[in-house]
């Protein structure tokens, strides 16, 4: 079985492309009427019965628009739904476990949000029959015998109030409009009467789970709910929707790991070709299919999905200690908030995290460093070169190829930065305007041309945001191979410990009290400034034995017990 596939936003007929496809197609040049012919809207279509795959199409369209997959025959009777002619299709469904929590674990483009708006009646099964669908009394037939069965009739019965806390953050006005009960305080009283506009990410992130917990469901669905919110935020949420939803059917699609793990009694795997197929795999228990994603196996499917296992480990220091830059103590004042920072070093070749709750000036010490705020004494200048990706990306209405050039001129001809660009996808995406890219697509983006600047320093705010597991390892290996061999340095302000843990040699915790006052701690051992977070918060976390992976251990277990005894809350 093959499948084509067409993204209609990089298709440029037929105003920038006279239908190459149509021109060196094989089968259209025998006389195979239809083989590849224009649709409606005049984009290009390929017929996939009477494709031969030969890959001509492929390789000669100017925009890289089209994807021609073999697939296994016997996956066609797992078709649940697809798009339209030559469009993302989804094999499996995902399946909601009654009094249970489902994690999805996958890529970005592969299907996750396809899945839950099947499972939330957004969008319904059409088994491939995008032009007719299919009824819910055919849907219900196809799907006899399968767990997703007793779901989807009392789904399409009108039975199942879903509450939904989507991906996206696209909400406008006060926010006690939005929220308008606030059941479990996520809110405080001084941000209810604000406008949304005026909020950072991270009570915006915080404003959708209330409004989503806000509502009387049977369902609850959360969409990526940890992007933008610190580790004390991500731990109450995670603690309520553990709590207040222990009977409720519970879904939720996260990258971060350690929350996932934290979270879920089960987890389904998607795996497939971005932006081309999806396929959900069985349940699993949490432990279970959270290692197995990572090995890039399933032994229940013999599947074997990733050629490469990922594997989880610190960042170990190379010994150097040849100083880059250096800070002497400082304060800086914005508005009614005070920062301040003790003396540090950065040395060259490491990297530095940044960790602490939001509202504490991580972010402030950034663009102080940066010289982009006002010190006490003045604009900070540390005599060096630093390059700064905000934790806000704007798109400008530019193409990402003219944007890259406009910072680097002969970034196509250097090994190194043609390397990184395919590591992180960026050639696929040069002929694209920034303001068409996904999250996901401006974050990779931003990283990368935040590498191409000539700097001394490299500091990334949130870099891991939007970013799915495979590609926050990716940059990991990418920012961390650049920074070594160049012998620069490197701070990264994140909230995904796993993350920090891999990717920083040494780093700092912020404290204080949110949009009042915080203070930087010294830089330390990366695990020492961990343990000091997690103290805290109240909780430990151990590394799995199997993949390495930090984990949060259950309150009050022995390990949770005898770890506070020693001290020693991050055993990893």
């Amino acid at each position: 079985m093959k499948i084509v596939t067409i993204k209609e936003k990089e298709c440029q007929a037929p105003e920038a492309c006279d239908y190459i496809c149509v021109q060196v197609c094989p089968r259209v040049r025998e006389g195979a009427v239809g083989t590849v012919y224009k649709r409606e809207n005049k984009k290009a279509a390929i017929d996939e019965n009477l494709c031969i795959a030969c890959g001509i199409c492929v390789n000669r369209c100017p925009y890289d628009a089209i994807r021609v997959i073999n697939l296994p025959d016997e996956l066609n009777k797992e078709l649940v739904f697809q798009y339209n002619v030559n469009s993302f299709r989804t094999y499996n469904i995902v399946s909601p476990m009654e009094g249970k929590v489902v994690g999805i674990l996958g890529r970005n483009g592969i299907g996750k949000t396809t899945n839950i708006n099947l499972i939330s009646n957004t969008l319904k099964p059409n088994f491939g029959d995008f032009l007719n669908g299919a009824s819910e009394k055919e849907i219900i037939r196809r799907f006899r015998g399968k767990e997703i069965q007793p779901y989807l009739e009392k789904l399409y019965k009108g039975d199942i109030k879903i509450s939904k806390k989507e991906q996206s953050l696209s909400f406008t006005g006060k926010v006690r409009e939005i929220v308008k009960k606030n059941k479990y305080k996520l809110i405080t009283d001084e941000i209810m009467d604000k406008d949304i506009s005026s909020l950072s990410g991270g009570q915006i992130q915080s404003v959708a789970i209330a409004a989503a917990m806000d509502n009387e469901a049977d369902v609850y669905i959360f969409d990526e709910p940890m992007n933008y919110l610190d580790i004390y935020q991500r731990l109450r949420i995670a603690n309520i929707i553990k709590e207040k939803l222990k009977n409720k059917t519970t879904i939720i699609v996260e990258h971060d790991l350690v929350m996932l793990d934290y979270l879920t009694d089960f987890v389904q795997i998607m795996y497939g070709s971005e932006s081309n197929y999806g396929i959900v795999s069985h349940l699993m228990q949490t432990r279970v299919g959270i290692n197995n994603y990572l090995a890039g196996y399933l032994p229940s499917e013999n599947m074997k999905f990733r050629e490469h296992e990922i594997k989880i480990k610190g960042n170990v220091p190379d010994g150097s200690l040849e100083t880059l830059a250096s800070w002497p103590d400082f304060n800086a004042n914005i508005g009614q908030f005070t920062l301040s920072v003790g003396q540090n070093t950065v040395y060259r070749g490491e990297i530095v995290g940044i960790i602490g709750e939001n509202g504490v000036g991580k972010t402030t010490f950034a663009k102080a460093i940066t010289g982009l705020v006002e010190m006490d004494n003045g604009r900070l200048e540390l005599g060096l070169k630093i390059s700064y990706k905000p934790q806000f990306i704007e798109a400008s209405d530019v193409i990402v190829r003219d944007m890259l050039i406009s910072i680097k001129r002969d970034f196509l001809s250097s090994e190194t930065f043609s390397g990184i660009m395919k590591r992180l996808g960026i050639d696929r995406i040069l002929n694209k305007n920034m303001k068409n890219l996904s999250g996901g697509e401006l974050q990779k983006l931003a990283i990368f041309s935040t590498l191409l600047r000539d700097a001394d320093i490299y500091l990334f705010d949130e870099p891991s945001a939007n970013l799915d597991l495979e590609d926050r390892l990716e940059a990991i290996n990418i920012v961390g191979s650049f920074i070594k061999a160049n012998k620069k340095g490197a701070i990264i302000i994140d909230h995904d410990l796993m993350f920090i843990n891999a990717i920083s040699t040494r780093a700092a915790l912020f404290e204080g009290t949110p949009n009042k006052s915080g203070r930087m701690g010294n830089i330390t051992r990366t695990e020492e400034a961990i343990n000091s977070l997690l103290k805290r918060v109240d909780i430990t976390m151990r590394k799995d034995p199997d993949s390495g992976r930090p984990r949060i251990n259950s309150p009050n277990s022995r390990l949770d017990i005898e770890q506070k005894k020693s001290g020693r809350m991050f055993e990893i």
